[in-house]
């Protein structure tokens, strides 16, 4: 094998372990924020479900996911504020 070929593949071998190391971080917050979304998916519709009982509704898209994802039971109320208590 050619020396600069075998330099070539520990060069970028380092690099790839360098930018995991440094990439690990943000990708696992974007992975719990994946998860926090999902959950907030299920959420939505089992709410949606019951809801549809009492008149209550909580349009189901991802940005209102991500909302009640990323602030938890804030995003609930916030979502409801918007929807109920501001005029159309």
């Amino acid at each position: 094998m050619d020396l600069n070929i075998l330099l070539g593949v520990a060069a970028t071998a380092v690099v790839l372990i360098y930018l995991a190391k440094v990439l690990k971080g943000p990708l696992m917050e974007l992975g719990r924020m994946a998860l926090r979304t999902l959950v907030a998916f299920a959420g939505i519709w089992a709410f949606d479900v019951v809801g549809a009982l009492f008149g209550v509704h909580i349009g189901l898209n991802v940005l209102s996911a991500l909302t009640i994802g990323v602030l938890g039971l804030p995003g609930v109320a916030l979502l409801f504020v918007l929807k109920y208590f501001l005029p159309s």
